[in-house]
């Protein structure tokens, strides 16, 4: 086969840009099927979701063989991530399958605009090559969740046991107020019993939700940064 054809094909702009046109309507046709639509369009949805999966299997196998040595092509993990994701959608049903079972499958095609958009790639490299610092400052952040977690139980215990009846509900409690959605729903019941309640819960959303969230970006950030100076 005439390599460079196929290489020209898979490094052609146009190319591209259809790729990532086929994986968004490929995003369309699942949320669409989710709807109560006529018999009629469902069929031609249907049909359009086969056309996609067979330019799939076409554009899978461009990209193999505009490789120069094909055993390269499974040494790249996004090719392996593609190539499973392809695979899975085009496995057929059987009697006993369910069709929900497929629908879930080819929502996972969403995830080739990962591979197929560069930014978002470096973005997810990332994100995988700041795991074990990340894991360091998560563990830090548990760290300071468990510790107001004890106190929070040992001071609100008697007075709302539903919120910080043990040191397992206490944490809950404290994630919710880490997330900052409604907290001060958790703080003012106590504020209204404590009038020192403010300084648990200020300082624990200047700890935890400021300053160790914003150091996990850091994070993400300093190895984006590394990556951009190697390049």
């Amino acid at each position: 086969m005439n390599r460079s054809l196929f290489l020209n094909i898979r490094n052609h702009k146009v190319f591209q840009t259809f790729v990532i046109f086929a994986i968004i309507l490929s995003a369309f046709l699942v949320g669409a099927s989710t709807y109560n639509i006529p018999v009629q369009i469902l069929y031609i949805l249907h049909s359009l979701d086969a056309l996609i999966t067979i330019f799939f299997v076409i554009e899978i196998s461009i990209r193999f063989f505009a490789e120069e040595k094909k055993l390269l092509f499974f040494k790249e993990g996004w090719n392996i991530f593609d190539t499973i994701i392809v695979l899975a959608s085009i496995i057929p049903a059987g009697p006993n399958s369910s069709i929900l079972v497929l629908r879930l499958l080819r929502i996972f095609r969403v995830l080739r605009l990962i591979s197929a958009i560069p930014e978002l790639k470096e973005l997810i490299e990332a994100l995988l090559k700041s795991i074990k610092r990340v894991f360091y400052v998560s563990l830090l952040l548990f760290i300071i969740i468990y510790v107001y977690a004890s106190f929070g139980s040992i001071l609100f215990a008697q007075s709302d046991p539903s919120r910080w009846g043990d040191l397992g509900i206490s944490m809950i409690t404290l994630v919710q107020v880490l997330t900052l959605s409604s907290w001060e729903n958790v703080m003012l019941p106590m504020q209204e019993l404590h009038w020192w309640a403010w300084i648990y819960f200020y300082s624990f959303v200047a700890i935890g939700s400021i300053t160790i969230l914003n150091l996990i970006i850091a994070v993400l950030v300093d190895v984006v940064a590394n990556n951009k100076s190697k390049e």
